[in-house]
């Protein structure tokens, strides 16, 4: 298949996926709960001195720090989406396990957990969100981090998967709701590599771009929000879900749940300015 034949997928795919999400604009006002940021944990000392992220980050504002610290360490982690979640999730034995080593990859899960932490490990605040398919039976989803920058006084999502992020018509990086509304309404909503250089994969930048859009349009009908972060793995998720979705439907036919069915969250947690 040649580039041309794959981007005309590609544009057709977002073309779906944008009226997927179109149809599905409103969220359930669900229940209110606190999204908590813990700083004080002693392995982001370690963290910090270990890799010297204050120097990676240098000057600016948090959403400034948070893509050097991206562009620093997101093209030196291979991806591999079956990555069998056999190390702790957690930045210190993530980075060990896997920086500068391309036969040992990690999936976005794992790759979102480490940018959080760096971020967290220099005041940042920062959450990982999962981002949910609207079909039963795609069992694929991604999961990115969201910063929260004050001096545009915004939240900001960011994937450490592929080094980018994306912006609107002036230029300013959106969270990952902006993103999903303006896929949703078909405005302007483009993805913006945090590096100059384009993964080998893809024909060109264009084209890996083009890729991105679908893949994100794809993955953005409901998601999920930890509601503790700090070091390591925190199993409390709260979901946030379109209004007439059966998310309890949904998630069995995925094997995702089996007893406990998730809390789902009022969208205004997502919003909010960090406490």
């Amino acid at each position: 298949m040649t580039n041309d034949e794959l981007k005309d997928i590609w544009e057709e795919l977002l073309d779906i996926y944008k009226g997927i999400l179109f149809n599905n604009c409103d969220f359930v006002d669900g229940v209110n709960e606190k999204i908590v940021y813990d700083f004080d944990c002693p392995q982001f000392s370690v963290l910090k001195e270990k890799y010297g992220l204050e120097k990676i980050a240098k000057q600016g504002n948090d959403f400034e720090k948070a893509i050097n610290l991206m562009k620093h360490f997101a093209p030196r982690i291979t991806h591999r989406g079956n990555f069998q979640n056999n190390v702790a999730c957690n930045a210190v034995d993530l980075l060990e396990y896997r920086l500068d080593n391309p036969k040992n990859g990690i999936n976005c899960l794992n790759k979102s957990k480490i940018l959080q932490e760096c971020c967290l490990a220099l005041g940042i605040y920062a959450r990982r969100i999962w981002l949910m398919p609207y079909s039963p039976y795609d069992t694929d989803n991604h999961v990115v981090i969201e910063i929260y920058d004050f001096d545009l006084s915004k939240w900001i999502m960011l994937d450490m998967t592929s080094n980018g992020y994306f912006v609107n018509s002036a230029g300013l990086p959106l969270y990952v709701l902006e993103t999903r509304y303006n896929f949703a309404t078909n405005a302007f909503c483009e993805f913006i590599k945090a590096s100059e250089s384009h993964d080998n994969f893809f024909a060109d930048m264009q084209t890996e771009c083009l890729y991105y859009k679908q893949y994100f349009a794809k993955n953005l009908c409901y998601l999920f929000a930890e509601l503790q972060n700090g070091f390591g793995n925190n199993i409390k998720r709260i979901a946030f879900a379109p209004k007439n979705f059966d998310l309890v439907k949904n998630l069995k036919q995925k094997s995702l749940i089996e007893k406990d069915v998730p809390s789902v969250g009022s969208i205004s947690m997502l919003l909010n300015a960090p406490e």
